[in-house]
């Protein structure tokens, strides 16, 4: 079994292969799990009821069934199994948990980060927030988001003095006409992912719209209005 911890603060489980003969000459992963939350290895290792080595070597017959039961109960396309413990907001654990989300596209524009080669820690800038972007949804107030940004919007972010992601991202929208508040939310028509937190700068309006769809909505009065 082969498991990939991150070095992050605190450290990070990334993925856990299996490994076996592939052909008759060569040995290869032969199933994987890729742990897109990145759950960190105290919360792994309660869940599993294991201790991970801390140092690069062999991983116990024993610990490595105890670590693909939870893998083994619960169907690819739901959440992780390893609980994610609650973790200081600005740390490196944070920001790597930032990358598989944005999907290598930018957060703010949506155009797509080259994450290519040693150069994409020079492409790419992440953004950390306060409040776990789990808790968040778009019934209730967030004061910012997390974020992996470009370069462009990175510059544009700092140089217009915007104190907060989402500051930044709400710019992008037009001011409401009643009472002039930044914080215009674009309608969507259709219904959020399942477990996916919903951005505070969309507003999803359902697959069954009756009355004439708003473009954008207000998020500081409620104000609808078209383009």
């Amino acid at each position: 079994m082969l498991i990939t911890v991150l070095d992050t603060d605190p450290r990070t489980v990334l993925c856990m292969e299996l490994a076996g003969p592939s052909s008759p000459d060569t040995i290869g992963v032969t199933q994987s799990w890729t742990l897109t939350e990145l759950p960190s290895v105290d919360a792994v290792e309660a869940c599993a009821g294991v201790v991970l080595p801390t140092i690069a070597g062999r991983v116990d017959n024993e610990v490595g069934g105890r670590l693909l039961a939870p893998l083994l109960e619960h169907p690819a396309n739901v959440d992780d199994p390893f609980a994610r413990r609650d973790e200081a907001s600005h740390t490196t654990a944070a920001a790597a948990r930032v990358l598989p989300k944005s999907a290598g596209k930018c957060t703010a524009c949506g155009e797509t980060i080259d994450l290519r080669g040693s150069a994409a820690r020079e492409r790419v800038h992440i953004h950390t927030a306060e409040n776990g972007v789990d808790h968040w949804n778009y019934y209730g107030p967030a004061h910012d988001w997390p974020a992996a940004l470009c370069g462009r919007c990175q510059t544009a972010m700092t140089e217009g003095g915007f104190s907060t992601f989402l500051d930044y991202r709400f710019s992008f929208h037009p001011s409401c006409p009643r009472c002039a508040a930044s914080q215009t939310r674009s309608a969507v028509i259709g219904m959020p992912i399942p477990r996916e937190p919903v951005p505070p700068w969309t507003v999803p309006l359902g697959c069954i719209v009756t009355d004439p769809a708003p473009d954008w909505i207000c998020g500081a009065c409620g104000h609808r209005w078209a383009n």
